[in-house]
């Protein structure tokens, strides 16, 4: 039951929804999880309300998890570029054919341009061949097939054998050509 006091010039004050208050109850604070229906409270109240206000309370986990997943994309549905969503009207021309050459996906097909491959001094692309990398190169690649090879190729795993120490010494020598023109 809504209480209500009149002043002069026919304004309205709301009184406090909190049972036994006279204060006026300007403040609004949402009854359950649609957010429709409002109490009014006074501030003392509406922030000891909003203490104990729990929007989740009453949801499993699973929807929980749900609920999360759907703010992500504000209640909207979603689907991969190039799938699903409006699709590209036929009578529209497309002047610049920016459809097909940039692959926005608008003709229902995705074509991102090839990647352009970085030209290399030759001894660079020794040492990426040696290495088994291919560009784009980052640091935490590089170490990774380091790591990778230095166990295959170290003189300790193949039992003193010289060739394996040659490759060792090769490889230790691209990895740190390497490292120091990423580095740069």
């Amino acid at each position: 039951m809504k209480r209500y006091s009149f002043e002069n010039k026919k304004k309205t004050t709301r009184l406090c929804d909190y049972p036994g208050c006279e204060e006026a109850g300007e403040y609004r604070a949402p009854k359950d999880r649609t957010l429709r229906d409002h109490y009014w409270f006074c501030l003392k109240h509406v922030a000891e309300y909003n203490k104990n206000w729990d929007f989740l309370k009453g949801l499993s986990a699973d929807e929980i998890e749900e609920h999360l997943q759907n703010d992500t994309t504000w209640q909207r549905p979603t689907w991969k570029l190039g799938h699903g969503g409006v699709k590209a009207d036929p009578k529209v021309r497309d002047y610049f054919n920016m459809r097909e050459d940039v692959g926005l996906g608008m003709d229902g097909k995705h074509n991102p341009p090839p990647p352009k491959a970085p030209q290399y001094e030759q001894k660079m692309q020794e040492a990426l061949t040696f290495m088994e990398l291919t560009p784009p190169l980052t640091l935490a690649a590089v170490k990774k097939q380091y790591k990778k090879l230095a166990k295959q190729y170290h003189p300790d795993t193949n039992k003193g054998d010289k060739e394996a120490e040659k490759r060792f010494k090769r490889l230790n020598d691209a990895y740190h050509y390497i490292i120091e023109r990423i580095a740069r």
